[in-house]
């Protein structure tokens, strides 16, 4: 065997070896992780309007949406229980949540947090904290034309005085139920918004709803019990086709 020959057998040999270590490499796949982290986590207990605002990182490999729970309990007496706004987290993302709740009252309660992401939830240890204050607020809103939808309720919101930060949050609804909380920033005097909250039942049926409107940290306040039931035949279908196109003209022009 000449030297040519030999130099083709080793050329062959060393392009097939190459090739099935490619191949080999190529196989090899990153296995998929679902996770979540909290980075950082904010509570404003400046007024007797609090504000839990927690930062989580998608430090996994899979999209997801999440949202978070904060409930809020006097001793182990579970008063007060509220959900954030769904977001999507891509893979390396990060993004802050907000949950309001206000205090009618000074005293020490513990708050305990969830994180829902995918399937999976993540619960958070039981932290105490102090609400130090506590105004007699005064009721200067009012609630118009209140309907309720199958994922959806919607009404009109007047306000009879220049009003900052309004927070819209419910509060008493059945068990297992999502209810987000909507944020308007301010209104003025004798000024009307359209307030759309989104929520999502188990299992439908008429119940209450206890809502409060709040304002400049907790100066302004409502409260009121709600009754949920959907229209139905004709009239129903034409509310909800004028409130559709409310909401097309609030979103347009908000």
């Amino acid at each position: 065997m000449d030297i040519m020959e030999k130099i083709l057998i080793f050329s062959l040999c060393f392009l097939l070896f190459a090739k099935a270590v490619y191949a080999t490499a190529i196989d090899v796949k990153t296995a998929e992780e679902m996770k979540i982290d909290m980075t950082s986590l904010f509570l404003d207990d400046s007024s007797n309007v609090l504000r839990f605002s927690p930062e989580f990182y998608n430090t996994g490999s899979i999209a997801y949406k999440a949202r978070i729970r904060v409930d809020i309990l006097n001793e182990s007496d579970l008063i007060f229980a509220g959900w954030g706004k769904e977001k999507v987290l891509m893979p390396g993302d990060k993004e802050n949540f907000e949950i309001y709740w206000f205090s009618g009252s000074k005293g020490n309660f513990d708050f305990k947090m969830k994180v829902y992401f995918g399937n999976e939830i993540l619960e958070y240890k039981e932290t105490d904290f102090e609400v130090k204050e506590s105004v007699m607020p005064e009721d200067v809103f009012e609630i118009r034309e209140f309907r309720t939808y199958n994922d959806f309720i919607i009404f009109d919101l007047y306000s009879k005085e220049d009003v900052d930060n309004v927070i819209v949050i419910p509060y008493k609804y059945t068990p297992g139920w999502i209810f987000e909380q909507e944020k308007l920033f301010s209104m003025k005097k004798n000024e009307t918004k359209l307030v759309v909250i989104h929520y999502f039942p188990t299992v439908w049926g008429p119940k209450d709803l206890k809502l409060a409107i709040v304002s400049n940290e907790g100066k302004y306040y409502k409260e009121e019990t709600l009754k949920l039931e959907k229209k139905t035949g004709v009239a129903g279908f034409i509310y909800y086709v004028i409130d559709s196109l409310k909401m097309l003209l609030s979103w347009r022009f908000s």
